[in-house]
């Protein structure tokens, strides 16, 4: 069987999306709704519903079943896709809190949700960096830079030292699962 290996900053931008966010939590609330009952709980389009809930599941989050003209998706991770099982274990822990702060988390994904965010957290791994080091490690200019750690700034992912930034040391165990999944640089 071949194994799959869908990119983490692709799968991060996934989970940026807050209604995504809602359907996995009532997935993982309650197994086996199908998609028309999910829609309407949460006062979507059940073509919008389908199409949020595919994308969880080509990131290996969720396994689609249908009974008839009846879809369902339920929270098993795809075995070709290495990271889906502990990303789903994280989830399962962020989401089924009594009251998990959706746009938070969402937040926290969006921080890792580009490709050049996950090289520069890569980057950040060895220590604080200012932005002519990040700009050097990533093959950028500094003003590209800015944009990319305002929004890891944003959500939680990097703070300020001195004249540079760091990984947060206490990020939510959300993102520090999330930055366990980078591989390191080979």
């Amino acid at each position: 069987m071949k194994t799959l290996n869908p990119t983490l900053w692709r799968t991060c931008r996934v989970l940026a999306g807050v209604h995504r966010l809602e359907l996995l939590r009532l997935t993982l609330l309650e197994p086996g709704q199908n998609v028309s009952q999910m829609a309407k709980r949460l006062g979507i389009g059940i073509s919008d519903a389908s199409q949020e809930l595919r994308r969880l599941q080509s990131r290996g989050l969720l396994r689609r079943t249908c009974q008839g003209r009846s879809v369902t998706f339920m929270p098993i991770p795809d075995p070709q896709v290495p990271t889906a099982a502990p990303l789903l274990e994280v989830l399962k822990a962020a989401l089924l809190r009594s009251r998990p702060d959706l746009a938070a988390l969402a937040g926290m994904a969006h921080a890792l949700g580009h490709e050049r965010r996950i090289a520069l957290a890569t980057a950040l791994r060895t220590g604080p960096l200012n932005r002519i080091a990040l700009a050097t490690h990533v093959h950028s200019c500094p003003e590209t830079i800015d944009w990319h750690v305002k929004t890891m700034l944003d959500g939680g992912l990097v703070v300020r030292e001195g004249q540079g930034y760091a990984l947060n040391p206490n990020c939510p165990p959300f993102l520090a699962a999330l930055l366990r999944l980078i591989q390191p640089p080979e």
